[in-house]
């Protein structure tokens, strides 16, 4: 019987399975839900291990070049302040600061993680041509976007060793960004190589079941779809070593 996913058996898996269209919009829709979550958790990790206060502008007061400008001071004849009497920083958690951070890659990821897996498809596809393959870009996208199904379980990995080996992180009121800064990135230099470790199993993982999955979906040779396969997945590493 052959399996469900093909992330243990590709072959087995492919064997039986075509890589159709609708398939690969359900795995890629799975591939961008659970980005968005790998980055909830790794926020998750920095608010549990980061903790202190820090002061940052005062939303409900005008910019200085208004409070301090003649605007104000014509106002100011009618009592109206607009603010201005407010202070001009207040102190903030910094669990804030991080969920308001985090939250800005949101948005990114679910454009630019779709883009992404259109652009690998396409990388893999005009490979797979080149070596004579056969068959819709849908197969190919589905076998793409199965190859990145690994992170689901890389990452996980990744974010769970952050929080065993980073050590907690305390700022204090007055202190400069850079030393915060070098602060923190002494804390996560242990995880830094067990996080590239994970990336690059989860290249190669990744790679095998686009081998088989071309193979299937792309009707090429397994020695051209472990070329082209190798060369895409090392191409990803690389840039995301950069």
């Amino acid at each position: 019987m052959a399996p469900r996913t093909p992330l243990l058996r590709p072959d087995r898996y492919f064997a039986d399975h075509e890589p159709t269209f609708d398939r690969g919009l359900v795995v890629a829709a799975l591939v961008v839900v659970g980005t968005l979550v790998m980055v909830a958790g790794l926020g998750a990790v920095f608010t549990a291990k980061i903790d202190g206060t820090v002061m940052v502008d005062n939303p409900d007061r005008p910019s200085e070049q208004f409070c301090d400008g003649r605007m104000n001071e014509t106002f100011s004849e009618t009592n109206t302040t607009f603010g201005c009497d407010e202070p001009a920083q207040i102190e903030r958690n910094i669990d804030v600061i991080i969920d308001k951070a985090m939250g800005q890659f949101y948005g990114p990821i679910l454009v630019g993680v779709p883009i992404f897996l259109f652009a690998v498809a396409g990388l893999l596809h005009l490979g797979t041509a080149l070596a004579g393959g056969q068959g819709s870009f849908g197969n190919t996208l589905t076998v793409a976007a199965w190859g990145f199904a690994p992170t689901l379980v890389t990452l996980p990995l990744a974010i769970a060793t952050l929080w065993v080996t980073m050590d907690p992180v305390t700022i204090t009121m007055g202190m400069e960004p850079a030393t915060f800064q070098s602060m923190l990135l002494g804390r996560i230099n242990e995880w830094v190589p067990i996080a590239l470790a994970l990336n690059a199993a989860g290249s190669l993982w990744g790679a095998v079941i686009w081998v088989f999955g071309l193979e299937r979906g792309r009707n090429v040779s397994r020695g051209g779809a472990a070329v082209v396969a190798g060369i895409v997945a090392l191409l990803l590493f690389v840039v995301g070593l950069a």
